[in-house]
């Protein structure tokens, strides 16, 4: 027994000896690198109508949009890995024009989805800095013209633009305040009040009041009320019969009697209804705001007008408009506002001279 545990030992001590030895032609250790995925890119990777159809837009466009946002990104990176600026709006452009889940998003690109809701967010902030150049409500000599437009188009006289509101779906927030982003219709949402030009661009968006908010509220609170009522604009703005009847926004008839209130309503609708297609064409081009946005409200507030300044980025660059996939049901007001006497009696008279013939 003795000599076998010596003779153990002894073969301990030279497997030892030999490891040792050894040591200086192993491979060193290294422990697991993250595997880093293979991130593709959407313009070299689709022709030209694969690319239309997961971007909503030509690849020539999305180049450009790249180019104008280059500098706004050209800093940014993830974990010490950079993501070009190109990859990184083509990845908030894919996921605005489908809303997909940023799992699905980042599958297509080869970024995580963490990573996907950070870039969606840095991009989007980057695009609403480009709000002034792209959404401007117009000066005197584009009101003239818009009056031309809009009448040629509808028959309906001195009108400079068309407003609305739209419930854009958002997730029920985790604030004590949830239950005031519930709209009439039982889902929770921001309401967006937006002005339409004759082309079906935006003129003017607020996008931050909570789906709750009377339509009428929104723009009694808003900056363009405040023009308005100090006379800053020389025409009239149109909307439906949720806005309360003033001096400078018109509404339809509830009653039509008179054949001159007949034929102002039939001029009011048609006219009004370009904001109606507005925001279909605006919808179906990004995805996104037709499903349910996953963010804080504050973010999707954020995504909302980014969505805005690229629609009339697009239309203003010749764009063509994506094909409507379906009608959203009319929003009609949830109750007539207070009309005063002296709006009432601006539209009678209003009505009386531009449709009594």
């Amino acid at each position: 027994n003795s000599l076998r545990l010596s003779l153990v030992l002894n073969y301990k001590r030279k497997m030892d000896y030999l490891d040792y030895f050894n040591d200086d032609e192993r491979a060193p250790f290294r422990p697991d690198r993250r595997v880093v995925m293979d991130r593709s890119n959407p313009l070299n990777d689709f022709d030209e109508i694969n690319f239309r159809d997961r971007f909503r837009m030509y690849k020539a466009t999305a180049a450009d949009i790249i180019s104008l946002l280059e500098t706004r990104l050209s800093s940014d990176s993830f974990r010490g890995m950079p993501i070009p600026p190109s990859l990184q709006v083509l990845i908030t452009l894919r996921f605005l024009a489908c809303g997909t889940f940023h799992r699905e998003t980042g599958d297509l690109c080869g970024v995580s989805e963490p990573t996907v809701c950070k870039i969606v967010h840095k991009v989007c902030k980057a695009i609403c800095e480009l709000k002034d150049d792209y959404i401007k409500f117009p000066d005197a000599a584009g009101q003239a013209n818009y009056k031309v437009e809009f009448f040629e188009y509808g028959n309906f006289p001195g009108v400079i633009g068309c407003i609305d509101g739209c419930h854009i779906p958002i997730k029920c927030p985790s604030t004590a305040d949830s239950e005031e982003y519930r709209n009439r219709k039982n889902w929770f949402s921001i309401n967006v009040q937006s002005v339409c030009t004759p082309t079906m661009q935006f003129s003017n968006i607020v996008a931050r009041w909570k789906g709750a908010t009377h339509d009428s509220r929104i723009f009694q609170n808003s900056c363009l009320y405040a023009q308005f009522e100090g006379g800053q604009h020389s025409g009239i703005i149109l909307g439906d019969s949720g806005y309360a009847q003033t001096n400078f926004l018109f509404t339809p008839y509830l009653h039509a009697v008179t054949p001159e209130q007949q034929r102002y309503n039939q001029a009011h609708i048609r006219t009004r209804g370009t904001v109606e297609r507005m925001f279909g064409v605006w919808k179906s081009r990004f995805q996104c705001l037709r499903n349910t946005l996953r963010f804080e409200p504050r973010r999707c507030c954020i995504v909302i007008i980014a969505t805005a300044v690229l629609h009339n980025y697009l239309k203003q660059h010749g764009c063509p408009d994506p094909q409507m996939e379906h009608r959203d049901e009319p929003d009609l007001p949830m109750v007539e506002p207070d009309n005063d006497r002296y709006g009432l009696a601006c539209r009678d008279a209003f009505a009386w001279r531009h449709f009594s013939q």
